[in-house]
């Protein structure tokens, strides 16, 4: 009996694939960060998995995608100076999301996301079987260890979200990158809710 077309599954190894490619592909040129990486070891992952029905009950929605990440042309969103308790949020939940994909933890990293941000990254996936989920589910520790630099320029956006650079070294990257990351406070708790590629905010 012939099937039909099996549908396209979202795995960690993709998502992986494509973060990689993304992040480092922006020209080295632009930044130049010489400091000392900090290490993400003083905050762990030790967030909730999202689990499989959440993640099956998120593809379901429609219109539920936050807006798209961008500077509207500029090289950096406008803001205003974000207060110091919002500042450590930012940082906390940069480095405990670092932490997550250092450990391999995609569905635990992915709690540190906004449902609207997932949902814009993952939308096209019309299912995830359990196999895949599994799969995700399962720790892959990274081979090399991604370290933060530097956060800077925590500002308020004008949208009422949160935003801040944050520099990441990786050891197979000869210079750090340069990343704008967006946040938003849902429930009283701050998540992510958008990332830029350095190439994404250094043209305009």
């Amino acid at each position: 009996m012939e099937r039909g077309p099996r549908p396209r599954i979202l795995s960690a190894a993709m998502i992986a694939a494509a973060t990689t490619l993304v992040w480092t592909s922006a020209p080295a040129h632009v930044l130049a960060v010489q400091a000392t990486p900090s290490p993400v070891s003083g905050l762990s992952c030790d967030v909730p998995a999202r689990t499989h029905h959440e993640m099956l009950a998120l593809l379901a929605e429609s219109g539920l995608a936050t807006p798209a990440a961008t500077t509207g042309g500029q090289t950096l969103p406008e803001g205003t100076p974000a207060g110091t308790g919002s500042a450590a949020a930012m940082e906390r939940i940069v480095r405990r999301w670092l932490a997550c994909q250092n450990a391999g933890e995609p569905l635990r990293a992915w709690s540190l996301f906004s449902d609207g941000y997932l949902y814009r990254l993952l939308s096209r996936q019309a299912v995830m079987s359990d196999d895949a989920y599994r799969e995700m589910a399962t720790p892959t520790a990274a081979a090399e260890t991604s370290t933060l630099v530097e956060i800077e320029g925590q500002r308020i956006l004008p949208d009422g979200r949160y935003g801040a650079t944050v520099v990441i070294a990786y050891p197979s990257v000869p210079m750090p990158k340069r990343f704008f990351f967006y946040f938003t406070k849902v429930d009283g708790r701050l998540l992510i809710d958008g990332i830029l590629g350095e190439i994404s905010f250094s043209v305009p």
